[in-house]
């Protein structure tokens, strides 16, 4: 990541030029955030409803990038559910994590 972010100079200018980019983009997005709640859920995006009656809903599994595996072993984690069909809802929080509801 270094590489793609300073390339071939490695001046502290240039590091410090790329440390305050960042800052500045993070701190733009968090100001955009705060005012509209519309741009909001478009940057970071909200709960997604990834099995519903222990059913797959591939479609938005594919979407989310979250593969059957993925699901049954938050399952397993969580309730100590073996199979899909104990599951009423699993849904793909804002943060990655899975949370599962039993049926």
């Amino acid at each position: 990541t270094q590489q793609a972010l300073l390339g071939d100079d490695f001046s502290v200018t240039n590091a410090i030029l790329v440390i305050v980019t960042l800052m500045v983009i993070d701190i733009g997005l968090s100001l955009v955030k705060r005012r509209s709640k519309r741009l909001a859920k478009l940057i970071d995006g909200g709960p997604t409803i990834i099995v519903e009656n222990g059913a797959f809903l591939r479609h938005r599994m594919h979407e989310a990038r979250v593969q059957e595996d993925d699901i049954l072993e938050a399952a397993r984690i969580e309730q100590g559910f073996e199979r899909v069909e104990q599951i009423k809802y699993a849904i793909l929080e804002r943060n990655g994590k899975i949370s599962i509801i039993p049926a």
